[in-house]
């Protein structure tokens, strides 16, 4: 029997929490593409994961990127305060992906 419950995404009605998730989801994927373009390639192991009022929270691939970007936060913060929509960012956290 076939789940009836998934759709087009282009489907759902404009205004609903469903379709908000997907425009939040959707402009997270353009910052954080804006953000790896930014990074120079010892950064090319971080990518955005959270995004608050004030501060970003960046997840390292693994712990020696992790270790750079501490070091260097204010060279990144620099960065990711040039990019549109991330101007008001004035602290960022750095985490370790423990998937990886």
């Amino acid at each position: 029997m076939q789940d009836k419950t998934k759709g087009n995404p282009r489907n759902f009605k404009v205004g609903s929490n469903l379709s908000d998730l997907f425009e939040k989801a959707k402009e997270h994927n353009h910052l954080n593409a804006l953000i790896k373009a930014e990074f120079s390639d010892q950064f090319k192991g971080l990518n955005l994961c959270f995004l608050g009022s004030q501060s970003a929270t960046l997840l390292a691939k693994n712990s020696s990127i992790a270790f750079r970007a501490e070091k260097q936060k204010k060279q990144l913060l620099s960065l990711i305060k040039k990019i549109d929509g991330l101007t008001n960012i004035k602290s960022i956290s750095i985490k370790v992906d423990k998937k990886n």
